[in-house]
């Protein structure tokens, strides 16, 4: 790809989502500042984690990264000699990645992008070893169907990020008759995003349901997960781990 191409590439709106070096001093854009910041604490939670979960390395092992967009920790689990899959329902992001992948030079027969929707998946039951579910359970209208498939296709662990609400105190809810009632620590919140057809971060149908920490757990326990970990986010990490506003959770098959 010539240099005038890559900057074609890097430049063509909108903005990434990733930052990437694609030689020549051209970096893509970012859509925020923040996202660098937010992106390097993903990468120093869920690093650690796979060094100790994975003490044998991560060397010829099978892995998804679901909802990849432009592909980045498809790339970084590459680097570490796994064999990839990354896919995305948005065309744009998996165009975008094959780019990158091609300028860089990863070996196509060991990563590979598809546009594919999750819940339309067909993979047979524990085909990869580690899964990743960065950044999208919260924009999801069916958030368990798409636990339930992640638990099937998993043999061993499923690394999940995610937005959370700050809901602490047990939902209060009438049960069945009057004068009962239900204290539920696990809670999810609405949300219609108003841009989907746009914002290609959006959920893809418009209405998310974002958990609580405690929702996260019973939703994982529920789609069959033996064991939930919350990851604790470094001093340095993005403001929004310190505070909970978003969180990493490893799930054991």
């Amino acid at each position: 790809m010539t240099r005038e191409e890559r900057l074609q590439l890097a430049h063509t709106p909108p903005a990434w989502m990733y930052e990437f070096d694609l030689g020549e001093g051209i970096l893509t854009p970012l859509l925020s500042r923040e996202l660098r910041q937010i992106h390097r604490t993903r990468q120093d939670m869920i690093l650690p984690a796979l060094d100790r979960c994975f003490r044998e390395g991560l060397a010829n092992l099978d892995c998804l990264d679901v909802a990849c967009n432009e592909g980045y920790f498809s790339f970084l689990l590459h680097s570490l000699g796994a064999r990839v899959r990354g896919i995305d329902v948005r065309s744009l992001n998996v165009e975008r990645a094959r780019a990158v992948q091609r300028i860089q030079g990863q070996d196509s027969a060991r990563l590979t992008f598809a546009v594919e929707d999750f819940l339309d998946n067909r993979d047979p039951p524990d085909r990869y070893h580690l899964t990743l579910f960065l950044g999208l359970l919260y924009h999801l209208e069916n958030p368990m169907g798409a636990l339930r498939i992640l638990h099937r296709v998993t043999r061993r662990l499923c690394v999940v990020e995610t937005q959370l609400t700050r809901q602490q105190d047990p939902v209060v809810s009438g049960w069945g008759a009057a004068g009962t009632f239900l204290e539920l620590p696990a809670a999810l919140a609405i949300y219609r995003e108003p841009d989907v057809e746009e914002n290609r971060l959006a959920a893809h149908r418009g209405l998310s349901f974002i958990p609580n920490a405690a929702a996260v757990r019973e939703m994982l326990g529920a789609a069959g997960f033996s064991r939930v970990e919350l990851v604790a986010p470094p001093a340095d990490a993005n403001p929004q781990y310190l505070a909970q506003d978003r969180a990493v959770f490893l799930a054991f098959k």
